[in-house]
């Protein structure tokens, strides 16, 4: 029950830490989405993100060790310039990217919690994440099976 979808259900409800981690572990559950929060690319991607701009940024202060440093001694400094722009950069877009991150996963619990309430408020953007999702993971509006104490039902 220790996962980051705990947190945006202790933000979204105020529930204790664990409470949050087995509702929103059983949400996933019974709503069939165990795929999906298996097969979250989004945050493999912002990780790519960072790990681009920070090469980028490191090549940016190479480049400007490069300008500056005296012929004799570029070689020194100009791999430490590297190292801290990659690591700047690194840092500064894993703050962003993280941040971008959590949105995603909150527009993914809330979807699960409430998609009635999203297609009621925004038809046009339910429409097309329905279809979007229903291309990479199947039916996602089908039938969902319900733990009752009693044995499962369907609703």
């Amino acid at each position: 029950y220790f996962n980051k979808w705990a947190y945006i259900y202790v933000g979204l409800y105020g529930y204790g830490y664990v409470d949050a981690g087995k509702r929103v572990i059983g949400l996933f559950k019974t709503r069939g989405w165990q795929t999906i929060i298996a097969d979250n690319l989004v945050n493999r991607l912002l990780g790519i993100m960072s790990l681009t701009i920070g090469l980028l940024t490191g090549v940016c202060t190479l480049f400007a060790a490069f300008l500056v440093e005296e012929v004799e001694s570029k070689q020194g400094w100009m791999s430490v310039g590297f190292g801290v722009g990659f690591f700047v950069g690194l840092i500064l877009s894993g703050m962003f990217m993280g941040l971008l991150s959590g949105a995603v996963d909150a527009i993914i619990v809330c979807y699960a919690e409430a998609p009635k309430e999203l297609e009621d408020s925004h038809p046009t953007i339910a429409q097309e994440m329905s279809q979007t999702w229903a291309e990479a993971w199947g039916d996602l509006s089908g039938p969902v099976i319900v733990a009752l104490s009693s044995g499962l039902g369907v609703v």
